[in-house]
């Protein structure tokens, strides 16, 4: 007769194996849903959930709205890469250049604007007269340096802890400066836009700093390149209907066109702009 301390239960060798290939699946697109994960492993949906369950109680990941995402522990250990600005700057830039184009057309003399952080916001005043005159309220360094140049640009900046990966400050009394201010427009940037999981960033810190600029502003402006659709970062800061308008490229997804001209919200596209330095 088999001693009971060695037997070894096949359902739940059979569970871990399938608990360690739904983190593997969940690692490998950053980004799931129960739907998705139920189908891929044929099994019900309380199951699965079930399975996530145990995983977000063990820190691996997280979920919310019928999503799941890896946890930022996991992330970093599973190489999964972080935000830099500077790697930002490098990438799809012809389509980043055409839709700052495009989004400073939405900016009039006189206004008070917000200018998040990322490269493709920190691109826009590239393409405003520089003797306009502006308020730009901001809390990163490339959009500072930017507005600093210009002459009848009034700059409000929101400091605090230096974040060398983005550029950006962050402090409980900038947020409460940005929270006390209210702005004509707001130019949001975001590294994820996904039609069931909303709108997202890699960061926490501004996760605050993003509501509070959107909260406070008459237009809501999204500012993303197409790259970014479909993906899911840690950070969930709105819904993609949170915005009065939205600006990106050509490459912008039918479904989420349809999306938005539904809840008659504008949607602006872009065609690439060739550099000329």
């Amino acid at each position: 007769m088999p001693d009971a301390r060695t037997t070894i239960d096949p359902t739940m060798t059979k569970r871990q194996s399938r608990l360690e290939a739904v983190l593997s699946a969940v690692i490998a697109d950053n980004s799931t849903t129960i739907k998705d994960l139920t189908q891929r492993f044929a099994v019900s949906e309380m199951t699965i959930r079930r399975d996530i369950g145990a995983l977000e109680e063990a820190g691996l990941v997280r979920t919310y709205r019928g999503g799941v995402i890896v946890a930022a522990r996991q992330a970093r250990s599973a190489g999964v890469a972080s935000y830099s600005l500077a790697v930002a700057e490098t990438e799809h830039l012809a389509e980043k250049r055409a839709i700052a184009r495009l989004a400073a057309k939405f900016i009039e003399p006189g206004d008070v604007i917000f200018l998040d952080s990322g490269s493709t916001v920190g691109c826009i005043l590239d393409f405003v007269d520089p003797m306009l005159e502006l308020t730009v309220f901001c809390y990163s360094l490339n959009v500072f340096n930017m507005a600093a140049s210009r002459k009848n640009t009034r700059i409000v900046f929101a400091g605090g802890i230096y974040h060398p990966d983005s550029q950006c400050c962050d402090s409980p009394e900038g947020l409460v400066l940005l929270n006390r201010s209210r702005s004509a427009k707001a130019f949001i940037s975001a590294n994820g836009l996904h039609l069931e999981l909303g709108v997202t960033t890699p960061g926490q810190f501004d996760i605050s700093i993003k509501r509070a600029a959107m909260a406070n502003t008459a237009r809501s402006i999204l500012v993303a390149d197409s790259s970014k659709c479909g993906l899911v970062r840690t950070g969930h800061f709105a819904d993609l209907d949170d915005f009065d308008i939205v600006v990106s490229d050509a490459g912008f997804p039918e479904d989420m066109r349809q999306f938005l001209s539904e809840r008659h919200i504008e949607v602006a596209l872009a065609l690439p702009v060739a550099r000329t330095d």
